[in-house]
């Protein structure tokens, strides 16, 4: 998708308001400061402005937990980066999740991934972008999204190129983002403008 063309060819809705707004350094407590402390200046290097993890942090035991697992997805995951990346984009957009969809615009995009990639994303298995085997990605992903389950011909697919633990890592990723979708969509987090420049861009669920 091109600079001056979006998936709607207009400018995108504003988003909702959020029902769970993102804490107020004015109103963190001793145990939301100990989990910035901990992860600023890490993987996530402006955690303290994240709003991510500025909603998650009301429950701050519960948002370091999260934050291991989802370091893992993205930086000890087995899965080639580009078949990560159209896993967890592809789940982004089948579950409507804009904030996740344009965050993992960004990620892609200082990744090195080709931006000609996220419109054939948008359109599915089919898309000729694809090689065979980026197809069964997005159709395993798919299975997994909308039926929680890949099925035989997808995963003997699969199969054909990753390992068990490449396989335990796509589930555990696809999974992973289903879950943070329904999280995102359902405490509506807001995107910053630079997100918001990215979903204008290349389109957005």
């Amino acid at each position: 998708m091109t600079d001056d063309a979006n998936a709607s060819g207009s400018a995108l809705p504003q988003d909702p308001a959020p029902r769970l707004p993102p804490v107020r350094p004015d109103d963190f407590t001793d145990e939301m400061r100990a989990f910035f402390g901990k992860w600023t200046g890490g993987f996530f290097s402006n955690a303290d402005k994240n709003p991510p993890l500025m909603t998650f942090a009301h429950h701050p035991r519960l948002a370091d937990v999260f934050s291991q697992f989802n370091i893992h997805l993205l930086t000890t995951n087995t899965l080639p980066v580009k078949q990560r990346q159209i896993a967890i984009m592809r789940t982004a957009w089948v579950t409507k999740a804009t904030y996740m969809w344009s965050s993992h615009l960004k990620t892609s995009r200082l990744a090195g991934l080709s931006d000609d990639m996220y419109a054939p994303i948008q359109n599915g298995a089919d898309d000729p972008y694809f090689t065979p085997f980026e197809s069964a990605v997005i159709r395993a992903t798919d299975e997994l999204v909308l039926d929680h389950e890949v099925s035989d011909a997808s995963w003997e697919a699969l199969m054909t190129e990753w390992n068990k633990q490449q396989m335990l890592d796509f589930l555990f990723t696809v999974g992973g983002y289903v879950l943070s979708a329904g999280v995102m969509r359902s405490a509506r987090i807001q995107r910053q403008p630079d997100l918001l420049a990215l979903a204008e861009r290349y389109g957005a669920p």
